[in-house]
């Protein structure tokens, strides 16, 4: 006879639930970091550098009105200011660039993930023994976990962005 399988309903997660949650991260990043140690570095490094770039925009822009009030009230050389706007209009492309940078990194930093927590599982499912794959719990679980490692990319990505 065919085991029958109890559907429960969606459940409502508290806040404190979804709070100890995140207890589960240092982990996570554990697994990121021994997917791929430079390319977490340099994702890191790229964030930090995008993180400084409007601080750096504003402050551009605030030499760019202190050099047009200066040249209001006397007559000078503007090659000052159009060298402030060349400085603006560089920071802004640099940040475009640190995005697209960043996106590219997330990318390849998932894939990497997804690949090695996937030959993780398939080590693991090697070790098994065919009574196990028979279960068919346990081998739901197992291709749960399997098909979830790809989700855990846009997780890695929004986490390593709120940081």
């Amino acid at each position: 006879m065919a085991k029958t399988r109890n559907i429960k309903p969606e459940q409502k997660i508290s806040f404190r639930e979804r709070l100890s949650a995140l207890s589960n991260l240092p982990d996570f990043f554990k697994l990121v970091w021994q997917s791929s140690p430079g390319k977490t570095t340099a994702s890191f490094l790229l964030r930090i550098m995008r993180s400084a770039m409007p601080v750096a925009l504003l402050y551009v822009g605030k030499l760019i009105i202190d050099q047009v009030v200066l040249l209001n009230r006397h007559s000078g050389s503007q090659h000052e200011l159009w060298k402030l706007v060349i400085i603006e209009f560089l920071l802004a492309v640099a940040t475009d660039g640190l995005n697209r940078m960043i996106s590219l990194m997330d990318n390849l930093l998932g894939d990497l993930f997804a690949n090695y927590t996937s030959m993780r599982i398939m080590r693991h499912a090697a070790t098994l023994d065919l009574e196990q794959f028979e279960d068919s719990v346990f081998y739901d679980k197992l291709e749960r976990a399997r098909q979830q490692t790809v989700g855990r990319t846009v997780l890695l990505s929004q986490v390593m962005s709120q940081i």
